[in-house]
């Protein structure tokens, strides 16, 4: 691929971000990996993943990810993320 100045560029390529979160709860850990695995994984996967967690959240009654996933464990969290990649 050429720039405007005729130099060829780089190829670029996509590598999952770094994430810093830490997920003491072994369910929530659960329900998020197999959601990550139920969909076609590429770059960015795992972060919308997480995206769509602190969405589902924050819609529960209690304001809380463990009150999420009680209620809707992974087909909820399936539909946020699909929701996502619909905008």
């Amino acid at each position: 691929m050429c720039n405007y100045g005729g130099k060829i560029d780089k190829p670029q390529h996509l590598t999952e971000a770094d994430l810093s979160w830490n997920i003491d709860s072994a369910l929530v850990n659960g329900v998020i990996t197999a959601a990550v695995w139920s969909v076609e994984r590429k770059p960015g996967t795992w972060s919308k993943m997480l995206v769509a967690l602190g969405r589902g959240a924050i819609k529960s009654k209690e304001g809380t990810v463990e009150a999420f996933l009680f209620r809707a464990m992974l087909d909820r969290l399936l539909e946020e993320f699909h929701a996502l990649e619909s905008e």
